[in-house]
């Protein structure tokens, strides 16, 4: 999977992760996760910045670029 390939797939699917898990700490961990497998997918996290406060949130924690 290319890296925008990778940003743009995330970016759809994070409503239906929002409408889906509706409990925080659960969708928190499952986001970081996420972000991870598609790191791992030669996707460069960097590039969800600024899509919701919670990625950022989830960014953070993973000590991903600008937090």
């Amino acid at each position: 999977m290319s890296w925008r390939a990778g940003t743009r797939l995330f970016q759809d699917i994070w409503p239906h992760i929002q409408a889906h898990i509706p409990d925080q700490e659960t969708r928190a961990e499952f986001v970081r996760d996420l972000i991870e497998f598609f790191s791992d997918c030669d996707m460069d996290p960097t590039d969800l910045r600024r899509i919701h406060p919670e990625i950022d949130d989830a960014l953070d924690e993973l000590g991903v670029g600008e937090g």
